[in-house]
């Protein structure tokens, strides 16, 4: 769904949530501030609960395919993978509800990856059914549910039917696009493909070409372009092909140039070219990348430095910069990713 027909059925689906929740409040207070307290209650509650539930569909999903959650936010509450680790911090109730995992073993990937995205539908639908039956049989406790079903109804339907919007495809739409083998769907079901070989540790260059080429061209602002393209570096890079490497790095520094690359994934570009400027000798070029690549991961920094400070003679701080690389290297979770790391640092 594109274009008009999804800005129509968004502006529906919202103008039916605050209708039916206006609808809940009035007839609430009609019956008194208990029954009025009730519906408030029921829609704070919703607000919370029906994002969350939704987010734990794909999380408890995507355990049961062998897949692990890396990035989980819903309302103002989120929960990111840093060093191995979840950790737990806020954010603003009106960013995208998000999930992300990370396989932990390659095979099997478009079913494993439908029934994840499948998760967040079947857990709302469950919400809302559970929270639909009371509203008719509990009473005066009613309203608290009649308080809460307008906006689980509209989180519910609203990825319930495929369309495209500013936070990202819908559940629905993802799902239609894994069935009919879509360019971008394609693409990320190989992301996930490489991601479990990396898991199984193996390094970019032990894996098969076709899940690094073998998916249809996507647009270049789809966030699946940027992903792919990186890891044909890292397989390029790894198999000593300096020329592809160098061409998917250049493609990677104008994505950002266009502001298609999150932050991490432009400080993650600059501290690779800060790598391959390091070596070929260039030690100043070097140096200016680094000043962008901050935010990239601490193992990709050390090793950056590390070839900088061999292309600046100091041989200290190199092997300082590579022991302190093998450091970071022990909190990465991924053995593939790992190994890759270390072929890289053996090249300085």
């Amino acid at each position: 769904m594109k274009g008009i027909l999804r800005n129509l059925y968004g502006t529906f689906l919202l103008l039916l949530f605050v209708a039916g929740e206006v609808c809940a409040v009035v007839f609430a207070a009609r019956e008194g501030n208990v029954a009025l307290a009730l519906c408030l209650a029921g829609f704070v509650s919703s607000v919370i609960l029906a994002p969350a539930l939704h987010e734990a569909g794909h999380v408890l999903l995507a355990k049961s395919q062998g897949m692990r959650p890396v990035f989980v936010k819903f309302f103002c509450f989120r929960f990111a993978e840093k060093e191995g680790k979840l950790r737990f911090s806020f954010a603003s109730p009106f960013a995208p509800e998000e999930t992300q995992v990370c396989p932990l073993r390659g095979g099997n990937m478009r079913r494993r990856t439908a029934l994840y995205t499948a998760g967040g539908l079947i857990f709302g639908g469950i919400y809302l059914l559970i929270f639909l039956l009371p509203a008719f049989f509990a009473g005066r406790a009613a309203f608290f549910f009649w308080g809460s079903l307008p906006y689980a109804g509209y989180l519910f339907l609203l990825n319930a039917l495929p369309a495209s919007y500013a936070g990202g495809r819908t559940d629905a739409a993802v799902l239609l696009g894994i069935a009919r083998g879509r360019g971008p769907e394609r693409t990320m079901i190989s992301a996930m493909e490489i991601y479990g070989e990396l898991a199984e540790g193996k390094s970019f260059s032990e894996m098969d070409e076709k899940w690094f080429y073998g998916s249809p061209q996507i647009a270049e602002d789809e966030p699946m372009y940027a992903i792919i393209l990186d890891f044909r570096y890292r397989r390029a890079l790894e198999k000593g092909e300096a020329e592809g490497a160098a061409d998917c790095l250049n493609r990677l520094g104008g994505l950002a140039k266009d502001g298609y690359l999150s932050a991490a994934q432009a400080a993650s570009a600059a501290a690779e070219f800060g790598y391959m400027h390091a070596l070929q000798g260039d030690a100043e070029s070097a140096r200016a990348c680094a000043e962008g690549a901050e935010g990239a991961s601490k193992a990709a920094l050390f090793r950056m430095y590390a070839a900088i400070a061999r292309a600046e003679g100091d041989e200290g701080e190199c092997a300082r910069q590579k022991e302190a690389a093998e450091g970071a290297l022990a909190k990465e979770p991924l053995e593939g990713f790992r190994k890759s790391e270390r072929i890289l640092l053996s090249r300085i």
